[in-house]
């Protein structure tokens, strides 16, 4: 066996390097382990919601956010098929504006405070087996860098190797969403301070989806569309038909009439809503997509990685305190990561499972564009700052959108027992 260590990390994305920096800075001595060598690039939505900026934050990168090249954004605005929803970041703890970095950036800075909190970072090391002890015990990981099998010891590591297959079986939840997306020069259109959503027809007509345009601050843009796994189940076509007819849209070809391609696009797969995944065991924790940790509505992943990192270097500094590396001690884990973010996210994954098509929710839509608090309530609830079933709190503008929702369901407007 190889150098011990207190903590391994296998994935140094945001989720794992969060655990990182924060294990290493309680005296933990942990090694980070990544298959591949940063900067590179991650295919990903690039927005930085406020509570991802308030985590980075505390890992000192707060000066860092503001630099100019970076996009910041104070408001969304939500396109549909009969409504324009304006809304201004709701007002949270976690302060009243969100950014767009490139993750190529992002991750690399985040690693990179890992390594100087004191983590030793290894690159181009792809973990291949957990090893165990005698007893069944987490005992360490065997990676392989270059070329060679290596082994490193430790009682406890955490998995935040994203959708990946490490050390995982019967603990990760399935697949579920599928995402593309593609920078460009000189995209025009209003608002750069809001993040363009667009749930166009065409992707939620067989289950869910959204388009996009996120703003940086160098005068490019990110553009994509992501859907569900049952969108494409259902209408047997592909994530590229999609992002493609996302194009097409007519306020997006318009915005991208000028603009420049920089280089191909790139898809990637998300597993969201928490639900379906086993997040720890024996000597074991998983954070970040690796644990499912991805709104189900928003699809938004980076500020729940960090915070999920940052909690599970918590229970492994407890666990080395207690000298107690069981199933039971790390569950604490778990149960904070629920008391945290169950609600928003078994809500938002009850809504979008639920839902037949989105396209059922355009009534709700259309209301929401004429009453400000219900609007607020909706964007909290598709950011993940609320529970759907918030809009409860709103019984005049459901009941509304429900009584619309009928009315466009007969086709004539007659109610189902045929009266006007």
């Amino acid at each position: 066996m190889g150098e011990r260590y207190d903590l391994i990390v296998v994935g140094a994305g945001p989720g794992g390097a969060s655990t990182a920096y924060h294990a290493a800075r309680s005296g933990l001595k942990t090694l980070l382990l990544d298959r591949q060598r940063f900067p590179r690039d991650k295919p990903c939505g690039d927005g930085l919601m406020p509570h991802a900026a308030a985590e980075l934050s505390l890992m000192g990168l707060g000066g860092w956010l503001e630099e100019a090249h970076h996009g910041t954004f104070t408001g969304f605005t939500i396109h549909s098929e009969t409504a324009v929803l304006r809304q201004k970041v709701p007002p949270t703890l976690y302060g009243p504006r969100g950014y767009v970095v490139r993750r190529k950036e992002t991750d690399a800075r985040i690693a990179g405070r890992a390594r100087e909190a004191g983590a030793e970072l290894l690159q181009e090391t792809r973990a291949v087996r957990l090893l165990r002890s005698v007893s069944g015990t987490v005992a360490g990981v065997e990676a392989d860098r270059s070329g060679e099998r290596v082994r490193f010891a430790a009682p406890l590591v955490v998995i935040a190797d994203g959708v990946g297959g490490f050390a995982a079986a019967g603990m990760k939840a399935g697949q579920n969403a599928v995402a593309r997306r593609q920078y460009f020069r000189g995209v025009s259109g209003p608002e750069r301070e809001h993040l363009q959503i667009f749930i166009t027809p065409d992707m939620n007509s067989h289950h869910a989806g959204y388009g996009w345009i996120f703003h940086f601050g160098d005068g490019t843009a990110n553009v994509g569309a992501g859907v569900s796994t049952k969108a494409l189940e259902r209408s047997g076509r592909n994530l590229k038909d999609y992002f493609e007819r996302f194009l097409e849209e007519p306020r997006v070809r318009e915005w991208l009439s000028g603009a420049d391609p920089e280089g191909p696009p790139k898809s990637w797969s998300l597993k969201m809503g928490m639900w379906g995944a086993r997040r720890y065991s024996q000597g074991l924790m998983l954070v970040g997509d690796a644990g499912s940790m991805v709104h189900p509505i928003s699809g938004e992943g980076v500020g729940y990685a960090l915070e999920s990192g940052r909690l599970a270097a918590a229970f492994a500094h407890e666990a080395h305190a207690r000298r107690d590396f069981s199933a039971r001690l790390l569950s604490g884990y778990e149960r904070w990561l629920r008391r945290l973010r169950a609600r928003e996210h078994l809500s938002g994954h009850a809504l979008v499972h639920l839902v037949p098509n989105l396209r059922l929710l355009e009534p709700l839509f259309k209301a929401c564009e004429s009453d400000p608090d219900a609007r607020r309530t909706l964007v909290e609830a598709f950011t993940g700052d609320s529970p759907v079933y918030s809009l409860l709190r709103h019984p005049r503008t459901l009941a509304g959108a429900l009584r619309d929702g009928i009315r466009g369901r007969t086709g004539d407007g007659r109610r189902p027992n045929g009266r006007r």
